[in-house]
């Protein structure tokens, strides 16, 4: 009896214990996520640091647990997303406590688009009479872009600028599926439909060779005359020192007057301390600009809602959560959400998709159409919206972007893999079907596709492509025929879409919200960011994505290599018709 007291004990002593573990444990993550929601205290005579490493989402959820283990240098300079660099320098501007911004661009990889919108909001940020200063150990060319816009631009003595010029580059993979025994049928419409370039050919055709070459020298025409204008150099003289790479060390740098000045930090910081007024006994710490924006800085509270609506990644059918795709079903769900609400009296689309499924996008700019009708659907580009990017964007009110966004491509295109080398010549796989008609079984590994299957796919194209032309034509209030000329699936900077009425003016999501404000007659709102992001709990407590989880370590293992994978990975994900753009025709 005894014994089987102890062991009762020891049973009841172990649960209470676990109890009591369980419940620390969750009381320690609740403290963690209720810190996340403090306002930040932010004293005088506080500098903010902005961190722009690497590529800037449009915006990032606040995870309390992303820096576990990685030291407090990362802690204090956790990534921010682009929305909350445009809010955090706005309200910065206003903010008493805050005398000026150190900016470090370092191995900036994001897009140019939005290397311009944070750009934009510096040289507001200016106006208020306050300092930014960029210091960086290394310069990309986008990096440099955005620090032209600061009071000054200090570089490493052993630093490196990347001011080379612009190139489109792009990966084929015909001669690695030739080796495994994959090729590719191709149906498409308009002869620039270069996504499929890389799957049937080693080199690019002419004619979208001549469309890369011409968007290329667009952007980086517009590259140079901002920085020109910025630094009082002649664009030629900068043009000339970008193609010959002129100023490939810190000190030719300095020589050419592409920066002010090359220190090390703590000289930067001690130009900073007496720029401020700081005594040397005086302590001085930058504020790390996440940690400033961790909360809504904006406590004004209106009744009446902007909603901005964010459609980034590659568009497919069903349902996507995860923020790095556009699932049809959630966008359209998101878009019903908005128009249903009363008290959101306006909408703006933020897109930065090269496009993905024809059916997908037709989906999403049905329920946009629908919203239209009941109140203001502005457009706002981000890096790229082309193709299915482009088509549903071109049934909005109006579609603003900045002159450096990549947009157009309208053309349809599907591939079929035929297989019939790997599966019957190399794996000795063979297949057998007894149909009840010709095209009963439809696609087969084994062999090609058959004649009436071929006609069958280019009418689908075909029928999509002239819905395409159509939906623009609607949409832009263009005739048929000249939508049809600048269709072919061509490429355009937005500075040619502008001049070929695709989009309507220059600007960022700001200007977007400002012309939904306007449309809709109000003067006092507040914005609303949908879908809504995971928040703490859900992050922790979720259930992680294998699949990506995968992919984020292949990427992080291979580096620049993982892009193959990646690009295999997407096109085998892919179904039915596409409206996309070239894949990674990559700009650097």
């Amino acid at each position: 009896m005894n014994f089987l007291k102890s062991i009762l004990a020891s049973i009841i002593g172990f649960i209470v214990g676990l109890g009591l573990v369980v419940l620390l444990f969750f009381i320690i993550i609740a403290g963690i996520v209720s810190n996340i929601n403090k306002k930040p205290e932010v004293k005088g005579n506080t500098v903010l640091e902005l961190r722009i490493a690497g590529a800037v989402p449009e915006r990032l959820a606040e995870n309390p647990f992303a820096n576990f283990g990685q030291g407090q240098a990362q802690d204090l300079n956790p990534t921010v997303g682009l929305d909350k660099i445009i809010s955090g320098l706005e309200y910065a501007a206003k903010d008493k406590h805050i005398k000026g911004v150190i900016l470090r661009p370092d191995l900036y990889a994001g897009g140019l688009a939005t290397a311009e919108e944070i750009r934009s909001q510096i040289l507001k940020f200016r106006k208020s009479g306050k300092f930014v200063y960029a210091y960086a150990e290394v310069l990309t060319d986008g990096g440099y872009f955005i620090a032209t816009a600061c009071d000054k631009i200090y570089l490493n003595p052993k630093g490196f600028l990347e001011f080379n010029g612009f190139s489109g580059k792009v990966a084929f993979y015909k001669g690695m599926l030739d080796k495994i025994g994959v090729k590719f049928e191709v149906f498409k419409a308009g002869k620039y439909k270069g996504a499929v370039e890389p799957f049937i050919q080693t080199s690019l055709s002419e004619p979208n060779r001549q469309q890369i070459r011409d968007y290329v020298n667009q952007l980086f025409g517009y590259h140079i005359k901002s920085i020109s204008e910025a630094r009082k150099i002649d664009s030629a003289e900068l043009a000339d020192i970008a193609n010959k790479f002129l100023a490939r060390t810190a000190a030719k740098a300095l020589q050419y007057k592409l920066v002010d000045g090359l220190k090390y930090e703590d000289e930067v910081e001690a130009e900073i301390r007496s720029k401020i007024g700081l005594k040397k006994e005086d302590k001085y710490k930058p504020m790390a600009f996440a940690s400033y924006v961790k909360s809504d800085l904006d406590e004004k509270y209106h009744s009446d809602k902007i909603a901005v609506i964010y459609a980034t990644g590659d568009i497919n059918m069903g349902k996507n959560e995860s923020g790095d795709g556009i699932g049809s079903e959630t966008l359209a769900a998101n878009i019903r959400k908005a128009r249903l609400d009363e008290k959101i009296k306006a909408v703006v689309l933020r897109v930065n998709s090269p496009g993905g499924s024809s059916n997908a996008s037709d989906i999403i700019a049905r329920e946009i159409e629908m919203c239209k009708k009941v109140k203001p659907v502005i457009i706002s580009f981000g890096d790229v919206a082309a193709s299915g990017g482009y088509y549903i964007s071109c049934v909005g009110d109006s579609i603003f972007a900045y002159h450096n966004s990549v947009t157009g491509s309208i053309g349809v295109f599907a591939l079929v893999p035929n297989t019939s080398g790997l599966y019957k010549d190399k794996l000795g796989l063979s297949f057998e079907t007894v149909p009840t008609g010709e095209f009963a079984a439809g696609w087969r590994p084994d062999e090609a596709l058959s004649e009436g299957m071929r006609q069958y796919f280019q009418e689908m194209v075909n029928e999509v492509y002239g819905d395409f032309i159509g939906i623009v034509a609607k949409g832009r209030k263009l005739d048929t025929s000249v939508v049809a000329g600048l269709a072919e699936g061509h490429v355009y900077t937005a500075i040619a879409a502008k001049k070929l009425g695709l989009i309507d003016n220059y600007g960022g999501i700001q200007r977007a919200i400002q012309s939904a404000a306007w449309k809709a007659k109000l003067k006092e709102y507040r914005v609303v960011s949908l879908p809504d992001l995971k928040s703490p709990w859900e992050m922790f407590f979720g259930n992680p994505d294998d699949e990506d989880m995968s992919s984020k370590i292949l990427a992080s293992q291979l580096g620049e290599f993982y892009a193959p994978i990646k690009e295999l990975k997407r096109i085998q994900s892919k179904s039915g018709l596409q409206m996309i753009m070239p894949w990674e025709v990559k700009i650097d």
